[in-house]
């Protein structure tokens, strides 16, 4: 079965959903979070489900359901590797894209 890794780089954007949803109280955060829980078991099943990211050729994007975020991921080996949760309307998983083009890819053999 595959498998679910949450790279250094998704750990800003996790914490960003979390506090975006705790600011923003009218929102439906146990909806969002109920879609986050199915997303990544999508991911597990289908692990092509999202499509291509930009023009990174190993990059893939899954909308989260109910949110404005989604899951930024590469796919190898029965491993699904999450870059970042990122907010659509936002820029800064450029920064997380370029610690995994530059770090992580190697480290992970990506």
């Amino acid at each position: 079965m595959t498998k679910i890794q949450f790279l250094e780089t998704s750990a800003h954007g996790m914490r960003w959903m979390k506090r975006y949803f705790k600011i923003q109280s009218q929102l439906d955060n146990a909806a969002a979070f109920t879609s986050f829980a199915k997303a990544r078991a999508l991911l597990k099943q289908e692990p092509l489900a999202g499509h291509r990211f930009d023009d990174l050729e190993n990059v893939r994007e899954l909308k989260i359901r109910n949110s404005a975020f989604s899951i930024l991921y590469t796919y190898k080996n029965d491993t699904v590797y999450i870059i970042d949760v990122r907010a659509e309307r936002g820029t800064r998983s450029a920064e997380a894209l370029r610690e995994f083009t530059n770090e992580l890819k190697k480290k992970y053999g990506l």
